[in-house]
């Protein structure tokens, strides 16, 4: 079937074309595609409606569209479910609507596509290109996305629950509120990346880049990210109860009003992040490196630090009672008013801190080394207040 077949056929008031052959059919406006190698069957006449051939609610399931030219087109409703659109170019064409669950879209051009609301489940779309495409509402459970281009697209409120991103590039994209269970992202490529609200539950996010991406208030309960990059990102408020966060990097991250319950922690990186008033009390944080966080009024209380790095770090009114600072380096620290009652403080680095008004009462400082160190107003493990 050819173009004008089609199209003559969709006008007449015919609906059904499934399991219909149209590999590599042109429906492209003659401006927007030109190549000598375009197939014969080009309309030309197709200059109504600003160039959009329509095919609103067209039964299409099953068909073969391998390589077909339908940029701009108008498939709104259509039902393309099972149908094969391998490497087919679908650049701006409207799909909100449209039913194409389990269809293979593998290598397709979709880029600047409307795709809201569309039913994408199953849906194969592994290295197509998605930049820009409006996929808002979108369900796409299940589907799979691996090495997919979805840079600056609109996922907002989309279902992804378990879809297969791994190694997609969805940099600058809007994923607000969207549902990304148990998704696998392993690799995914998510800097700038908007995900306010998202829900991350047991997502797999290892060694995925989330630089500068926007976390607030989304929902990683049980999520995997194991040597993720969160640089300089915004996960204030966000819920990481249970993550697995080993060898993550949270360097200069936002991390105020965040839940950590039974999250691994050990060899994470949080130098120069904000977690402030943070709640890590009892926790194993062997090695750490915080060095120049802010930690004010941070709980830390009974937590496990030994050997940790936090050198030049605000931990201003911060509780660090019953903590185990063995081996620590706080160094050029502020250390006002902190409360560090019988904590074991052996061998630690407390050169040039300042514990100004700092509580030792009952700590234990064998061989802490407190060169130059500021203790105005301290009290001591004694229990006396230092005096110069």
């Amino acid at each position: 079937m050819d173009a004008n077949e089609l199209l003559n056929r969709y006008a007449a008031g015919e609906r059904d074309f499934r399991l219909a052959n149209l590999r590599g059919i042109v429906l492209s406006p003659i401006d927007l595609y030109r190549s000598s190698d375009a197939p014969t069957l080009i309309l030309a006449n197709l200059n109504e409606h600003q160039h959009r051939p329509y095919l609103i609610g067209a039964n299409l399931s099953g068909a073969d569209l391998t390589k077909a030219h339908l940029s701009r087109a108008n498939l709104s409703k259509a039902n393309l479910s099972g149908a094969n659109l391998t490497g087919a170019n679908l650049m701006a064409a409207s799909l909100s609507g449209a039913n194409l669950t389990g269809a293979n879209l593998t290598g397709a051009n979709l880029a600047g596509a409307h795709l809201n609301w569309a039913n994408l489940t199953g849906a194969i779309l592994s290295k197509a290109n998605l930049i820009g495409a409006d996929m808002s509402a979108a369900n796409l459970s299940k589907a799979v996305l691996s090495d997919a281009n979805v840079s600056k697209a609109y996922l907002i409120k989309a279902n992804l629950n378990g879809a297969n991103l791994q190694g997609a590039n969805l940099s600058l994209a809007s994923l607000k509120e969207a549902d990304l269970t148990e998704a696998q992202l392993t690799g995914a490529e998510l800097s700038n990346a908007n995900l306010v609200g998202a829900n991350l539950t047991r997502a797999n996010l290892n060694k995925a880049n989330l630089l500068k991406a926007n976390l607030r208030r989304t929902n990683l309960t049980q999520a995997y990210l194991n040597g993720a990059c969160l640089s300089e990102s915004d996960l204030s408020e966000a819920c990481l109860d249970r993550a697995n966060l080993c060898k993550a990097d949270l360097s200069k991250t936002y991390l105020r009003n965040i839940t950590l319950n039974g999250c691994h922690l050990s060899g994470i990186n949080f130098s120069g992040a904000d977690l402030s008033g943070v709640d890590l009390s009892r926790k194993l944080l062997t090695g750490i490196n915080m060095a120049e966080a802010l930690l004010n009024e941070a709980n830390f209380r009974g937590a496990y630090l030994m050997e940790a790095n936090l050198s030049g770090v605000n931990l201003s009114k911060a509780n660090l009672s019953l903590a185990y600072l063995i081996e620590a380096n706080l160094s050029n620290s502020c250390l006002h008013e902190i409360d560090l009652s019988q904590a074991n403080l052996s061998k630690a680095n407390l050169r040039k801190a300042d514990l100004t008004g700092a509580n030792l009462r009952g700590a234990i400082m064998t061989e802490a080394d407190l060169r130059g160190a500021n203790l105005s107003g301290a009290i001591l493990p004694n229990g006396t207040i230092y005096q110069r």
